[in-house]
């Protein structure tokens, strides 16, 4: 197999060939960037992989004769090396050109000096491709008024989902854009004409009111609800260590794809998020600074255009240390040992990148893959789709159990997940179904008179009693449910409640 390494700022792909003559050589190859290394180092381990002798020699042929044509014109016409154009913006021809002229020379540079993630370049040149260009790709930007924006936000509002949302339905059942998406294509749209100003794209701002945004809540489980749905996962030991993750320590799905075996402590029972796995778009990569990229996977698909990496955190914050219950760090030592088994199994051809969560050979597997295996797995055991979660709502919904178990300690909760006490409160801070049952029987025993208050328990008890007769399974899930989820006031009435139960069942 290939090797990649760097030296100063050359990325070098190392391998062997066999010569017309059969005689083995070692061969050097040297690229600008990373992402050329890596692309190059997949195509050659697959051709070592197949023994396709001939191929390599020609590769390396090729490669020579290319850098021989390269050396050749440099020394001709003494080509400098290439730097990063700036647009001084100050061409007295900018007031004719286009929205989409702008926007192209304006993106690279703007995610640069905002030091975008990858994520985030993707985000804005997927809005501005999907949604802006189509309505103000090919206008003058000099001509575009407060009217046009106005009426771009309103069009963006009556304008139909595509993807997913739109499968199997028709044209009048599609929902509208979400007012997070309209919020956000304005966003786009806006942050260009400062900038746009200063290059004299433009005479003035259009001063425009931001559209208004309705914030969707992500939905959250009890903590009897996720034991349940874990327990529930038996055939797919991963999944089960990827839901497991989620909820007790609060993680990202990017967060628990990226997790360093290195940076497991057994003894101490913690390990630390250092890291995420990401999927971001070969133009990305070419475009913003690789410094907070740790790694470039190998493409499976040569033809792909985006690309699997290991990059930092989301934040400063996110680097932390998380601590590991007892049963969580027994299925890690179990996954730990299992990863050591497929290293025997697979030999050289295991790709060791230290990853706890990976593919039997090692190899890195997308966070959204994940995703789609725990939706797959809610619909295998019939979880109504209006009440199902993603793996960011396992992540809040161990944030949510934490904070009742600290009795509303948001500073050391929000610093166990990587996130500030604000954002912990104003997203994560909300009621459960248990709780407002709770509160209104607390209501019902101080505002009502004692005598129907008790006669309307008994009949509470008497319909739970003959339903619990008639489903064992039911009887089961009720009493795991009342150990696992009571809360506050509520615990001492459903303890009560079994007490009861426990008399009339048995």
């Amino acid at each position: 197999m290939a090797t990649y390494t760097v030296r100063g700022t050359a990325h070098n792909i190392i391998y062997t060939y066999t010569d017309e003559t059969g005689k083995k050589k070692q061969h050097w190859e040297t690229y600008s960037t990373e992402l050329e290394a890596m692309q190059r180092k997949a195509y050659i381990d697959y051709l070592q992989k197949a023994k396709l002798h001939q191929e390599i020699l020609k590769a390396v042929v090729e490669y020579k004769r290319k850098r021989e044509l390269e050396r050749a014109i440099n020394e001709q016409f003494r080509v400098p090396a290439p730097v990063v154009e700036v647009p001084s913006g100050t061409g007295d021809d900018n007031m004719t050109k286009t929205f989409r002229e702008f926007a192209e020379k304006w993106l690279p540079f703007h995610a640069r000096k905002e030091r975008f993630s990858p994520n985030s370049y993707d985000s804005y040149r997927s809005n501005l491709e999907n949604h802006i260009y189509p309505f103000f790709g090919d206008r003058v930007m000099s001509s575009i008024t407060a009217e046009d924006i106005d009426n771009f936000i309103d069009h963006l509002s009556m304008k139909p989902c595509r993807g997913p949302k739109s499968y199997g339905k028709r044209l009048d059942n599609i929902p509208t854009l979400s007012s997070s998406s309209v919020k956000k294509c304005y966003t786009v749209l806006m942050a260009g004409f400062e900038t746009a100003l200063k290059w004299h794209y433009i005479a003035s701002i259009p001063h425009v009111t931001a559209p208004a945004e309705k914030n969707v809540k992500r939905r959250a489980w009890e903590a009897g609800r996720v034991y349940e749905v874990l327990q529930s996962i038996q055939e797919d030991k991963l999944l089960h260590l990827v839901v497991h993750l989620a909820f007790v320590c609060s993680l990202r799905a990017g967060e628990i794809a990226g997790i360093d075996i290195r940076t497991i402590d057994v003894r101490d029972r913690c390990l630390w998020i250092t890291r995420q796995v990401q999927r971001v778009s070969d133009t990305a990569l070419s475009v913003l600074p690789k410094n907070e990229i740790i790694r470039v996977f190998p493409k499976l698909i040569h033809t792909s255009k985006s690309s699997l990496i290991l990059k930092g955190p989301k934040t400063e914050d996110s680097h932390r240390k998380q601590y590991l219950t007892a049963p969580l760090i027994r299925e890690i030592q179990e996954r730990l040992a299992e990863i050591e088994a497929n290293k025997r199994f697979f030999g050289s051809e295991y790709h060791d990148y230290g990853l706890l969560i990976c593919q039997p050979d090692g190899r890195p597997i997308d966070p959204k893959n994940l995703e789609s295996a725990f939706r797959e797995h809610q619909a295998r055991i019939s979880i109504p789709y209006e009440e199902r979660v993603d793996i960011q709502g396992l992540r809040k919904s161990g944030q949510m159990h934490k904070v009742r178990l600290s009795k509303n300690d948001y500073q050391l909760v929000a610093e166990s997940a990587g996130q500030s006490p604000e954002v912990l409160m104003s997203n994560y801070n909300e009621a459960l179904d248990s709780e407002k049952r709770a509160l209104s029987r607390m209501v019902e025993g101080s505002f009502y008179p004692q005598q129907e208050s008790e006669q309307a328990q008994t009949d509470e008890v008497s319909e739970l009693v003959a339903r619990l007769q008639q489903n064992p399974d039911l009887q089961r899930q009720l009493l795991q449910n009342l150990l696992l989820g009571a809360v506050g006031a509520e615990a001492s009435t459903q303890c009560k409640d079994i007490s009861r139960l426990a008399g009339f069942v048995s």
